[in-house]
């Protein structure tokens, strides 16, 4: 699949995956908050969260309510980015027998989903197998 223009991707506070590190105690966090979680300081700097992970833990979503307009079944899982933070998301272009934990993957950017009455398409991360 196409990859969106890097214009679309990294556009700031839309589509760009963005953490907060603590410049007092050095703890990094998803998503932005406006407090450190560790020592409550607003001592804080955003960063763009690292790309690249591994799959801690995966499991398929086979029922999904109306309003998430995904196409069920599809696999989810706990990624850890190389950066420390522990995220989740939609893993794709691959089958679920493929997939193992620690498995290398990358975070790319694609279509979240389609509102069908507005005829929205809303954008964000997923996760692909590193080949």
């Amino acid at each position: 699949m196409m990859e969106p223009p890097k214009i679309w991707r990294e556009r700031r506070g839309k589509y760009l995956a963005l953490g907060i590190e603590c410049l007092d105690c050095k703890t990094k966090q998803f998503p932005v908050v406006d407090n450190c979680s560790t020592c409550n300081s607003n001592n804080l700097k955003e960063y763009k969260l690292a790309e690249n992970g591994k799959i801690l833990y995966f499991t398929t979503v086979t029922k999904t309510i109306d309003e998430m307009m995904v196409n069920a079944p599809y696999i989810i899982a706990l990624i850890e980015l190389s950066d420390g933070i522990k995220i989740t998301g939609q893993i794709v272009d691959c089958n679920y027998e493929e997939l193992e934990e620690g498995m290398d993957v990358r975070m790319i950017f694609r279509i979240l989903a389609k509102d069908g009455s507005e005829g929205l398409i809303r954008y964000g991360y997923k996760f692909s197998p590193c080949r």
